[in-house]
């Protein structure tokens, strides 16, 4: 496997399998995405390449340039609707520590056929170490998922449990992580 930094410059390249990627693994229980959250990753991605400090890698096969899996993220800025309204569920103790010059891990999806192979620990290495933030910021389903269990074992901290964003009904889990010491396990 291959993991391959993507320059902002160079995203159109691997584009179309990073959306195949998000559809794949994000259409299956227990996300069960639908066309509207396809079209609306698709339109988040092109205003997240914009975000300050984009960073993106894609996971290819050894032989070729089918992309397998992705992980992105930027810095978290006051202003920003995830940021901001995080931001006022945590006390202020909390945004100081955890929000204030974070990296926001937005994205991993790794292709179900590929999953469980060790991918998905790869990408969350190469994203973390290849930033100079602190301190990362996420949040993914309030459920026993293999992404959530991944990042406990990366030494993730729960901020929030239960935590729903606006109009939303999907229980998420807010999480956190030092990355001071870069210690991943």
């Amino acid at each position: 496997m291959k993991i391959v930094r993507v320059e902002r410059a160079k995203i159109t390249r691997y584009r179309d399998g990073i959306l195949k990627v998000y559809r794949e693994a994000f259409s299956a229980p227990p996300y069960c995405e639908g066309p509207e959250h396809f079209e609306r990753f698709n339109t988040s991605l092109a205003s997240h390449l914009e975000r300050p400090g984009f960073h993106c890698y894609v996971a290819l096969e050894p032989d070729g340039d089918k992309v397998v899996g992705f992980a992105y993220g930027y810095s978290g800025l006051p202003g920003g609707w995830w940021w901001d309204t995080v931001a006022c569920a945590l006390d202020k103790e909390s945004v100081v520590r955890w929000l204030e010059g974070c990296f926001e891990f937005v994205e991993l999806a790794v292709m179900p056929a590929y999953q469980r192979k060790g991918i998905g620990t790869l990408l969350h290495n190469a994203l973390l170490d290849g930033i100079p933030h602190r301190k990362a910021v996420l949040s993914t389903l309030d459920a026993d998922t293999p992404a959530r269990r991944l990042y406990e074992r990366m030494n993730w901290t729960t901020l929030l449990k239960d935590f729903r964003f606006p109009s939303g009904t999907t229980p998420y889990v807010i999480m956190a992580r030092d990355l001071t010491a870069r210690n991943d396990g």
